[in-house]
């Protein structure tokens, strides 16, 4: 499925009209990216994360992002989720690392049984970790099925096969395709959330069908956090509406931000820091493009 600026625009301009209200309890590696990322595109960031305001903060915020990196702050995870279950807020779980570490992937499966989620967003080992309870990976930087925090790895070259080589692609490449998307419907329909499996192709899925989108650059995955910015972006969507066409539209933006950032860092002749803060640049000028 195409996902052109239009397309994008429209959910921007919902969140800019609205500025959804964010909590995010996130990876302390990637806490400030994160709130500049929500602040970029027009949403409202609160990073709290102590168990004793949560009932408070649910009050004034639209949406809840969990990253399970954030394993200091379980307790509160757990009890923000209840609260915007309560209000019926949207709440974004972000599995990282739940494929190499069975603690983080118990604590995860305990989280999505507390209340409805809206939308689990990971690489491509751990939907498959959460959806088959096995251990799949070794952890975030998992190096079969890649994914937005992922470095490169064999089944990103599988999925760029897969969508731009002029021949058909190998069984052995559809098999691991078909593999994810058959993980992403599961744990889908076990949960009821949208579920998204990132990499060089994002897999997004409602249990009914399967909405892909490419694009992108690899920088994305040399630098920490754009998984992390991704998901806390994902609840400013969900706020403004639950759906897989939004959540895809979600994964354009950041995919075509990366590109434009890309593209500035080539033009300036720098490496990583500039596409860093460029990445932010494209953010913040996406409805301005």
């Amino acid at each position: 499925m195409e996902y052109d600026m239009t397309r994008i625009s429209a959910y921007l301009q919902k969140i800019q009209d609205r500025r959804p209200v964010v909590q995010c309890i996130t990876n302390i590696v990637t806490v400030n990216d994160c709130a500049n990322a929500l602040l970029a595109i027009g949403a409202s960031p609160t990073m709290a994360h102590h168990p004793m305001e949560m009932e408070d903060f649910a009050k004034i915020c639209d949406a809840l992002v969990c990253n399970m990196g954030a394993t200091e702050s379980l307790d509160a995870m757990g009890k923000a989720v209840i609260e915007a279950g309560r209000r019926g807020h949207p709440v974004v779980v972000d599995p990282v690392g739940c494929a190499g570490s069975p603690f983080r992937r118990k604590q995860c499966v305990q989280l999505l049984r507390t209340a409805p989620v809206s939308c689990i967003r990971g690489n491509a080992a751990e939907i498959r970790a959460l959806a088959e309870d096995c251990n799949t990976g070794r952890g975030v930087d998992d190096r079969e099925p890649g994914g937005q925090n992922s470095g490169p790895s064999s089944f990103s070259e599988t999925v760029e096969a897969e969508e731009n080589r002029p021949v058909a692609a190998s069984s052995g490449e559809r098999a691991l395709v078909e593999s994810v998307e058959s993980d992403i419907a599961k744990l889908a329909r076990q949960t009821g959330a949208v579920v998204i499996a990132t990499g060089a192709v994002d897999r997004i899925g409602d249990g009914e069908r399967i909405l892909k989108v490419g694009g992108g650059t690899p920088m994305l995955a040399k630098i920490t956090g754009s998984g992390c910015m991704l998901s806390a972006m994902l609840g400013a969507f969900m706020a403004v509406d639950r759906s897989a066409e939004s959540a895809a539209a979600c994964c354009a933006m950041m995919k075509s931000c990366g590109e434009q950032a890309d593209r500035w860092t080539r033009e300036a002749g720098r490496g990583t820091g500039t596409f860093h803060m460029a990445l932010m640049d494209a953010l913040s000028l996406i409805l301005a493009s």
